[in-house]
């Protein structure tokens, strides 16, 4: 998410009111909360970022007893909970700070906050770009392909059609697979430039089932430093994708 880096503000405003005494007290509670809404100097409404706050913070003491006990959490964990609280507040707040965009033909629709904006020009079926990042996808059967061809061969195309007019071109991760609410998530990183500049890019297939055809490719192209502390919140953008239409 572009504007509202809630991950970031999970973690400083754990930093921030993790100096009680013993226990989680009441205010020790209180001060969480409030700390954790103020710091989101209101990016997003104050009802959903405080709801996120309250998951985070039951998520915290339900591994942690202490509040002191609490400070021994590392960045890479304080992110992986919020970004699970993300999803929470994706689906309990679309109307409120979230809208849904639909592919061209009306087939996938993903759920986007406020920040994401519609180019003058498109290539893709769909195709949104924010303060800090691009997202373009195509939406494809499988039975348009040649027989035995499958979901992860056609990210093989994808990527070496896009890589192909690219320059110093690294694979930074290799193939996941990740899994959310029957969604299958082929995902793999890459570096490169073009022109004088050197991006990250994170190319994606987005599976709906295995007794479904229609499946969406999607990459997301932004700066290396950006996609290092966001790539949960692009992630938690794919796994909001759905078949709107199956006609």
């Amino acid at each position: 998410m572009s504007r509202v880096k809630f991950v970031l503000l999970m973690v400083v405003s754990l930093l921030i009111y993790s100096c009680g005494q013993k226990g989680w007290s009441e205010q020790e509670k209180k001060d969480f909360i409030k700390g954790c809404v103020k710091s989101n100097k209101g990016r997003i409404s104050e009802e959903a970022s405080k709801e996120g706050c309250e998951c985070m913070l039951n998520k915290i003491m339900k591994k942690y007893p202490t509040m002191i006990a609490s400070q021994e959490m590392s960045k890479e964990e304080i992110k992986k909970l919020a970004a699970s609280c993300w999803g929470n507040i994706i689906k309990n707040n679309a109307n409120k700070i979230y809208i849904l965009h639909k592919t061209k033909d009306g087939k996938v629709g993903f759920m986007l906050d406020t920040g994401w904006k519609k180019p003058e020009q498109t290539n893709f079926d769909l195709q949104r770009v924010s303060e800090n990042a691009f997202m373009g996808v195509f939406v494809d059967n499988i039975r348009d392909f040649k027989e035995g061809t499958t979901k992860k061969d056609v990210l093989k195309i994808y990527i070496k059609d896009i890589m192909s007019r690219r320059k110093k071109v690294k694979k930074e991760s290799v193939l996941k697979e990740i899994k959310d609410n029957g969604l299958i998530i082929y995902q793999t990183d890459y570096t490169a430039d073009i022109d004088t500049n050197r991006n990250f890019y994170c190319f994606n297939i987005i599976d709906f089932g295995k007794d479904e055809d229609t499946f969406a490719f999607v990459l997301f192209i932004t700066l290396p430093s950006y996609a290092k502390d966001n790539i949960q919140n692009l992630n938690a953008i794919l796994k909001t994708a759905k078949i709107l239409d199956k006609n």
